[in-house]
């Protein structure tokens, strides 16, 4: 398959690499600082695993989409709050029958996807992988075997969800076609905004948070105000589901964080506003009351990098 990749970050370098080492055309879409790095000397993948690194080469890489033309799939890896942008930049990259598989945290992405490109592109993909950049072109995979749910989005298994697919096993990623990849999608944005937000809220690692009765019923009433919420806006969201998510919640590392509260936590611009944020608006819209999420993002707003731009009037 002829596959472009937009992000050349922990996530997007990675999917890049191994899809490329599988026997794929794949080109990768980046800003300018990773594109001399990654021609020259190619990508590298290392294993927090002990497995063996490995390096492989990309049949492009540029900042500019038009060199790379129309592909087969385009997987955008980009931050929740850079879907427009991105997929604005990579619009060469979408020919008539391309797919688009959006692999961020949140909700929102394949709806933006469709407002900057039109129907009939975006799929919904849900990403597990715990991996980051070390340098351009070096992305460290942490361990464990990474996994994609992805579907489109009226749940009909189509032939360019199932090339993808196969595409993905091939290149040793766990791939899953779903029926039903909007409730999937919520499932996971149940979990991350619920022990995400309590983590950043508490400044305390899984280990912490889930170990003290308060801050672990914490997690899980947050959850439950997302699967309300989820009911709301057309998903299949239960207790169960809530459940379900605790479990995973309970198999993370103790010295775990989410990439939100550790974004917070160094004053950087994080996905807030795509989380939280995202929880309380949907929440105003349905009418449906989320108090923790609310409370989650109103105080972490001061300690995201876009803090400026929620000054209080009058303060």
């Amino acid at each position: 398959m002829k596959i472009g990749v937009i992000g050349a970050g922990g996530v997007g370098a990675y999917f890049a690499a191994v899809l490329s080492k599988s026997g794929n055309e794949v080109h990768l879409l980046s800003t300018k600082r990773h594109v001399e790095p990654i021609a020259t000397h190619g990508l590298t993948v290392t294993k927090g695993d002990g497995s063996p690194s490995f390096k492989t080469s990309l049949a492009s890489v540029s900042s500019q989409a038009e060199s790379i033309g129309a592909c087969d799939a385009v997987i955008l890896a980009c931050k929740a709050g850079q879907v427009s942008e991105a997929i604005a930049a990579g619009r060469a990259l979408i020919g008539r029958e391309t797919a688009v598989l959006p692999l961020q945290n949140g909700v929102t992405a394949s709806e933006r996807i469709t407002e900057t490109v039109g129907p009939g592109h975006a799929l919904g993909g849900v990403c597990m992988i715990i991996s980051y950049l070390e340098e351009p072109g070096v992305v460290h995979h942490v361990g464990g075997q990474a996994a994609i749910t992805l579907g489109e989005l009226d749940g009909v298994t189509t032939a360019r969800v199932k090339r993808l697919a196969e595409a993905l096993s091939a290149a040793g990623v766990a791939a899953t076609v779903s029926a039903d990849i909007v409730t999937d999608t919520w499932r996971k944005f149940m979990l991350i905004t619920s022990y995400g937000g309590v983590g950043a809220l508490c400044r305390e690692p899984v280990g912490r948070t889930r170990n003290n009765a308060l801050t672990r019923s914490l997690v899980q009433d947050a959850m439950r105000e997302v699967a309300d919420l989820a009911r709301s806006s057309g998903a299949h969201l239960g207790e169960s589901d809530v459940t379900r998510m605790m479990a995973q919640f309970d198999a993370f590392s103790p010295e775990s964080t989410a990439s939100m509260q550790r974004d917070l936590a160094a004053g950087r611009l994080s996905e807030l506003e795509e989380q939280n944020g995202a929880v309380v608006r949907l929440a105003q819209k349905h009418q449906v009351a989320v108090p923790i999420h609310t409370t989650i993002y109103r105080a972490m707003t001061l300690l995201d990098g876009a803090a400026d731009h929620n000054t209080a009037q009058g303060a």
